[in-house]
Parts: structure tokens; sequence; C-alpha cells
């Protein structure tokens, strides 16, 4: 047989394989025993077969790609705020970073879209996209919307951070619960806060509800006490934040002991507006934030905070998608990632720790 003449199909009766299976093995993909692959790759040798741009895609229809839908959202409010500060911007970048990291790793390749959350043509993108991937990533957010769950009804589908109550596809998922838990405790047991306040992100948002929900369980848990007026809406920007502590500020009444921040440009936020009405952090009120984004380690004084690595979240929603192509992963399946207390100034420590001993378990 002259070199370039075999076909995928003489590779695989070769070797006594799927073309599926070959084509994995062609593109480096995952999910295929050693001797499996030694197996096709001295067929591949033996028949001089040269892979081409179709050997890619005979693999039972596989596209090689994923899909990864993450939110625009272009009238939330007047605010438009700034690139580094935009937790939009920030969360959706390490993802996007880390899933196309893992996808490529696997022999696929990521294509991301915006996704115009409540606009009657919101979901267009992800209706072209979805005729062109094998399976797809939703991000927080994009979970709750209605047109997103019907295409994703149609193929594979992670939600990335989501409850897990669905009944299809897959969920990475962050561990808000012991994150928060952890963080309760300490500003309890080593500041003796008892009365809270909390800094909520967008009302739907599946992280931003696992956040407050734990909250009000640890806050009872240890006897604490939160106000109805001391929990703010911040819409998860820094902006946002600022807005609603001035209008808390205004509206008279002492301020709790400490406000908690379902994330960190929220307490950035809150630590600006208590600083310009001569308020002192830590000294006068604790903040603390959920993230570990760059500008809490730089800030100062450092920000207390629950660290989650959204890199990470990304590369674990890719393995997941796999997963479920090659059946390896069942539906309805949710993986939860630690979190770790990372401990700063904010919350009245006057030396920051080592995160590892305060993690989180895996839920």
């Amino acid at each position: 047989m002259s070199k370039g003449s075999a076909t995928i199909y003489d590779v695989a009766d070769a070797a006594y394989v799927s073309i599926a299976t070959v084509s994995r093995v062609i593109n480096g993909g995952s999910h295929v025993r050693p001797e499996t692959r030694d197996r096709v790759d001295a067929a591949i040798r033996q028949l001089k077969f040269v892979p081409s741009s179709a050997a890619r895609s005979l693999s039972g229809g596989k596209k090689w790609s994923i899909g990864l839908a993450y939110p625009l959202y272009e009238n939330r409010a007047t605010f438009s705020p700034s690139r580094e500060e935009d937790s939009n911007v920030l969360y959706t970048d390490a993802v996007i970073r880390g899933a196309s990291t893992q996808a490529a790793l696997l022999g696929y390749s990521l294509f991301a879209c915006a996704v115009r959350i409540g606009h009657d043509t919101g979901m267009v993108p992800l209706q072209q996209l979805s005729s062109s991937v094998d399976g797809v990533i939703l991000t927080d957010r994009v979970v709750n919307d209605v047109g997103a769950m019907r295409i994703a009804k149609r193929m594979r589908a992670v939600h990335l951070s989501g409850s897990g109550a669905t009944k299809f596809g897959a969920t990475v998922r962050a561990d808000n619960e012991g994150g928060i838990r952890a963080l309760v405790s300490h500003l309890a047991d080593l500041h003796g806060i008892r009365q809270f306040g909390f800094v909520g992100g967008i009302p739907n948002s599946p992280d931003a509800v696992a956040r407050f929900e734990a909250f009000v369980t640890a806050v009872k848990m240890v006897k604490g006490t939160l106000r109805e007026e001391n929990v703010l809406a911040g819409d998860f920007s820094m902006m946002r934040a600022e807005a609603a502590l001035e209008r808390r500020i205004r509206s008279g009444g002492p301020l709790p002991q400490v406000f908690v921040s379902a994330n960190d440009q929220m307490a950035l936020g809150i630590i600006h507006t208590l600083r310009e009405h001569h308020l002192r952090v830590p000294q006068d009120i604790l903040v603390t934030g959920f993230d570990d984004i760059p500008m809490a380690r730089s800030s100062r004084p450092g920000l207390t905070t629950v660290r989650q690595s959204s890199f990470q979240l990304g590369v674990a929603a890719v393995n997941l998608v796999v997963g479920l192509l090659d059946g390896q992963v069942e539906k309805g399946s949710i993986v939860t990632l630690p979190t770790e207390l990372v401990i700063r100034r904010t919350c009245g420590c006057q030396q920051s720790s080592s995160p590892s001993a305060v993690s989180t378990n895996v839920a």
C-alpha cells in the first residue's frame, strides 16, 4: 500500500477499533486505553497512514469543538463599570482561558459567544453556535435563561456554577457554602462579630443565591444578627455596591460590624465608600470579599476573601463536556471544586495566613 493511500477505515480495521477511537488517538483525545492507543499507533505506522483534516471529523459525527456561552448585560443599570473592575470581564476571562487550555489538550477547539440576557434576540448567537459544536458550557446567569436551557436539552451541556438541580447535563461549581461558612465562623470566633451585613450579587445568579443562602445559615449558626437594612444589592459591581452603601449611610442608623460581600469588586467598592465617610477598615468596620482576584491581594489593607479558581472551573467544565460526549460521565453529575479562606487585614487580623490552612472541603 503506497504512502497516503490508507484510510481511517483501514486503520480502524487493522486495530480492531471504531473510527471514532482512531480519530481520538489522532487528535490526542482522552479516554483511550493505553493498549488501545498503542494498537492504533502501530496500525498507523504499518499502513503508513497520513491523517487528513477529514479524519478529524470522522468520530461518530463529532465536530471536535465545544461552545461556551457567557452573559452580556447592556441595560442592567445606568453605570458603566471599567474593564479593570467589571466582575464579568475578570470572571469570564479566567473561565475561558481555563476552558480553552483544557480543550486544546483534549484535541478540541473552544468557541465562546456572548448571550444578551433578557433580550429578544439574545439566544441567536448560541443557537448558531450550537449547530457547530459537540457540547456547550453555560456560565453562571446564562443557566437561568429559558432559551439557553432549551438549547442545552438538545445537546451535551455543562452548567457552570449552577445549583445542580437540573435533570440533564452536568454541573461544575465552587464550594460557595463551605467558603462562606468558614468566613463567618472566622469572623465570629476570632473577632467576636455578631452584627452582620451582606452585599449581594445579581438576584437570579446561582452563585449569588448560593452565597446569600449560605451566609444566612452561617449567621444563624453563630447566633449572629442580620438586619434587613444591612442587606445591600451590589449586583456584582464595584460602583453599584458603592451606591448601595451610600444610600444605606444616608438612611441613618448604626452600621453592622462587618459587610460580607459576594465578590471582591463589591468589597473594594464598600471600602472606598466607607473611607469617603471617614470610616476606617478594619478599625471601625470589617469588610470581606469572595473570589480572590488580583486586586484583593494588592489592595491596602489586603482584602480577606474566599478564593475560588475561575481557571479551574473552565478546566473542569471541559472535562465534564468531554466525559458526557464519551459516555464517561452520567447526566446530572455535579463536580464541586474547593474554596479557600484567605486571611488578610480587612477582617481585623494583623497578619495574613496561608489559605491552605483553612481550606474548605469538597462537597
